[in-house]
C-alpha cells in the first residue's frame, strides 16, 4: 500500500507503515453509528488486510470513548475481545452495546456505506 503526505509544497509517495493501518482502523471505526456494530473482516475488507490484523489494532486502543472499538464483532456474531488499558473487559463491551442498541442493535456495513462492492 502506498501512501501520499502532503508536504508544504509537495507531495510524498511512501509505503505504509503500521502507524498508518492503524490510524484508517481507527477511522473507520469512527462511522459506525450508535447502536451498530461491524465486523473485523468488514473492515479489513475495506483496507484489504487481515481480520486478526484489526483485532490487533483496536487491542491497543488508547481511546476507547473517541474512538469505539466495541462496535466491531466477530463474523459468527460472538463479540470477540475488549481491551481496556491492557485489561480484557468483554463483558464491558457486551454492555456497551446493549446500552447503545436499547437491545436492538443493527448491522453496519463500512463496504456498503463507503460504496466498496465485493
Amino acid at each position: 500500500m502506498i501512501v501520499l503526505e502532503i508536504a508544504k509544497n509537495s507531495i510524498i509517495a511512501r509505503k505504509w507503515r503500521i502507524n498508518d493501518i492503524e490510524e484508517a482502523v481507527y477511522t473507520l471505526v469512527q462511522l459506525i453509528p450508535i447502536g451498530c456494530t461491524t465486523t473485523y473482516k468488514d473492515v479489513a475488507e475495506v483496507l484489504n488486510i487481515s481480520p486478526r490484523l484489526v483485532a490487533k489494532l483496536l487491542s491497543r486502543n488508547r481511546n476507547p470513548i473517541i474512538i469505539p472499538c466495541h462496535r466491531v464483532i466477530r463474523s459468527d456474531g460472538s463479540l470477540g475481545g475488549y481491551t481496556i488499558n491492557g485489561v480484557k473487559a468483554p463483558e464491558i463491551k457486551r454492555r456497551l452495546l446493549e446500552i447503545e442498541s436499547n437491545g436492538r442493535p443493527c448491522r453496519f456495513r463500512l463496504s456498503e456505506y463507503l460504496g466498496l462492492y465485493h
